[in-house]
């Protein structure tokens, strides 16, 4: 039995810490949108969808008192774009953990499985970075 490499290692550190980020942000908008607080930004960040005049096609216009949108989860899961996913999704960031969890376990190596771990890794590295990369998008739209 062996510990990974140094690279796999601080990789796979890297996108526990990601994951960990996302997943803390992900369920504060779900919170939101459960508690009726949907904003535009809100919706951006889990739908994908950049344009407000998009996001007023598909939800309709917000209320004008306080511009929350009345959407639900369900009408939200719906309407999610590519960019939605990639920004932040439970299962692949959750598939993005258990990739690098098992990365650092110390019995891989035994399996015969390092190529395929570290192309995994490699894939699981590129969805996090991908999703900040379009979390950027994000940032000027406020």
């Amino acid at each position: 039995m062996s510990t990974p490499g140094f690279t796999q290692a601080v990789a796979a550190i890297a996108i526990l810490l990601s994951v960990i980020v996302r997943w803390i942000r992900s369920g504060a908008t779900w919170q939101a949108i459960d508690e009726g607080r949907a904003t535009a930004d809100i919706l951006r960040e889990l739908t994908g969808i950049i344009d407000f005049e998009k996001l007023q096609e598909v939800f309709g216009a917000p209320r004008l008192e306080d511009g929350i949108f009345p959407v639900t989860r369900h009408e939200v899961l719906r309407q999610r774009t590519g960019l939605g996913f990639l920004i932040g999704d439970g299962w692949l960031d959750g598939g993005s953990a258990a990739i690098a969890l098992v990365t650092l376990l110390p019995v891989w190596p035994i399996w015969g499985t390092r190529m395929w771990l570290d192309t995994l890794l490699i894939f699981a590295s590129i969805y996090q970075a991908a999703g900040w990369l379009a979390a950027t998008r994000l940032i000027g739209r406020r």
